[in-house]
């Protein structure tokens, strides 16, 4: 006896963490599933915790930096494969202003902490809010960071898995805490 998958009628190239599946009319939602098919299900918090953590792995990368140079050039690049040229414009600023080479000179540490993410599914815009902690030998520096911007789909790629590209990616707010 051969059992059949439940999702066998996916088209090629479509995934369970993907929200690319073959167009059929949403009959209703039922705790969380919406049901298209009395064999299809699709998990509806699946796709936007894929979304969240696409934009929460953007931000690591983009600023979760230690004092090296390489693992830098490389984090930041793969930063820039989920992002559009707004993402690399604001890195270009950084570089200009020296940023990176004040955490290499003064062998700081930046990491970033995700506090929270609101997303938007019918604009998929999003505000990340997050914590920027500065780590010098001299001083600890923590800042307030909020981020804006849109998510679009791409195809998916080695570099970028998620399948989502990150869009008019801004910083809104980033500003110095007390302790």
């Amino acid at each position: 006896m051969v059992l059949k998958h439940k999702f066998s009628k996916m088209l090629p190239g479509q995934s369970l963490h993907s929200d690319t599946f073959r167009k059929m009319l949403i009959k209703h939602l039922r705790r969380g599933y919406f049901v298209t098919h009395p064999k299809i299900c699709i998990y509806y918090p699946l796709i936007i915790n894929a979304k969240r953590k696409c934009i929460e792995n953007f931000h690591q990368y983009f600023f979760n930096l230690p004092p090296d140079n390489d693992y830098i050039k490389w984090t930041v690049g793969k930063a820039m494969y989920m992002a559009d040229g707004t993402a690399l414009k604001q890195k270009q600023a950084l570089d200009e202003n020296g940023f990176y080479s004040d955490i290499i000179s003064s062998s700081a540490v930046c990491t970033i902490i995700c506090d929270s993410i609101q997303f938007d599914e019918h604009t998929r815009r999003f505000n990340y809010f997050g914590t920027q902690i500065i780590k010098r030998r001299t001083r600890d520096l923590k800042r307030s960071m909020l981020t804006t911007g849109s998510v679009e789909n791409v195809p998916r790629t080695q570099n970028n898995p998620h399948g989502l590209m990150i869009t008019n990616w801004r910083t809104l707010e980033n500003k110095d805490l007390d302790y």
